[in-house]
């Protein structure tokens, strides 16, 4: 999927997964790992002067506010630096892997414009000027903070590379959040990168480090499980019983089972129930859209295998791993994936739905014995989502 000039800077984050206009363009953000000269750059901001306000080392996590944030369980952390605030390596070890780097510096860095151009001629793209950045830019509020986000491409095929970049202002600095990788890797990543910079967030005052809040071993990392009380329902009713549009496009409607509680929404999510298990155990269900097709059937279910830290699947044996349904109008396609490894014990059950030209994710995470037993209420909840 790419990401094109046409976005407004008005769009939400649903929007910024929209496809772009032309591979020679800005598409939109993330890391590379390309053999040894992209793979791991001597400091995130090679090619950057230090004038404009930056210092050269990252500002002073203790001695300063600081963010925190939770990253997706498949994203393995790596060693910190000087430099950086938080490290992180992506894809298969056998392939050339995509690098997320997180880094902070005081002021704001010469400004977006400076810093768009900086990561533009990273990837041997020709700068734009003042009158083009608002159309490189999509612009995402979230727990008090500004967000810029942009994509970049560059290349065709293998030979292709992709950056994806949020830039946060927070405190009297900035905050740089971006993945670099092969363009196919990155792009299959955008959904999880998106999900990522949805749990950024200031840290508390006490935090150790900006990224102690980054539970990368979690098979719930980005899913909001803290809290058992249900959110007070919207407008007087469950938020189910009412169609939730997206940015540019016609939203689906559903109805939950009794026993789900709604959670507090968030610019991410278009639904947010939590299912209570015995004890202390709880399920997570998530509701999300993207426009476009978020790189197709295989790039979603092989993202979602890679966060249960099971093996990605090739287009032969998709089929028999996905239950297809049609279901009031939609076309449905369900997979139930258990936990392997590190992810032992965790279970999740999806479902891609494609519709009006985005696609919506309906998603239950938990306890393996938890989500299991909710599989039945789960499938009947899929067959009460319609069209408005």
């Amino acid at each position: 999927m790419r990401f094109f000039p046409c976005l407004l800077s008005s769009l939400s984050v649903v929007a910024f997964l929209a496809a772009g206009c032309g591979d020679s363009s800005v598409v939109s953000y993330r890391i590379p790992k390309e053999a040894a000269r992209a793979a791991q750059p001597e400091s995130p901001h090679a090619g950057m002067s230090a004038g404009a306000g930056m210092s050269a080392a990252a500002v002073d996590s203790a001695g300063g506010p600081a963010l925190a944030w939770t990253a997706p369980a498949h994203w393995r952390t790596k060693p910190g630096s000087s430099v950086r605030k938080g490290s992180y390596a992506i894809g298969d070890e056998a392939s050339p892997m995509a690098d997320l780097a997180i880094t902070a510096f005081p002021g704001d860095v010469g400004g977006d414009l400076a810093n768009v151009n900086r990561w533009r001629a990273q990837l041997q793209l020709p700068p734009i000027g003042a009158d083009e950045l608002p159309t490189m830019l999509t612009h995402l509020d979230h727990d008090g903070l500004h967000m810029n986000v942009v994509e970049l491409v560059n290349g065709q095929g293998a030979e292709a590379m992709r950056l994806l970049s949020a830039i946060v202002p927070f405190a009297g600095a900035t905050w740089f959040f971006k993945l670099t990788g092969p363009s196919e890797l990155v792009a299959a990543e955008k959904a999880a990168f998106l999900e990522f910079l949805g749990t950024i967030k200031p840290a508390a005052p006490n935090a150790d480090t900006p990224g102690g809040a980054a539970t990368v071993n979690d098979p719930h990392a980005g899913l909001d499980l803290t809290s058992s009380t249900a959110a007070p329902p919207i407008a007087g009713s469950d938020m189910a019983n009412t169609a939730v549009t997206t940015a540019d496009g016609p939203g689906l409607k559903w109805t939950a089972p009794a026993h789900w509680e709604t959670k507090t929404g968030s610019t991410m999510r278009k639904g947010s129930y939590l299912v209570k298990g015995e004890g202390d155990e709880a399920a997570d269900l998530s509701i999300t859209a993207f426009p476009g097709d978020v790189g197709g059937e295989l790039a979603n279910v092989n993202r979602w295998r890679n966060q249960l830290q099971l093996p990605p699947l090739d287009a032969a044996a998709l089929g028999s791993a996905v239950t297809r349904q049609q279901s009031n109008g939609l076309s449905l396609t369900i997979v139930d994936l258990a936990g392997a490894g590190g992810a032992s014990g965790q279970r999740m059950l999806g479902a891609i739905v494609p519709y009006a030209g985005a696609t919506w994710f309906f998603k239950l995470t938990g306890p393996d014995a938890l989500v299991s037993r909710e599989k039945p209420a789960f499938l009947s909840f899929l067959n009460t989502v319609q069209t408005p």
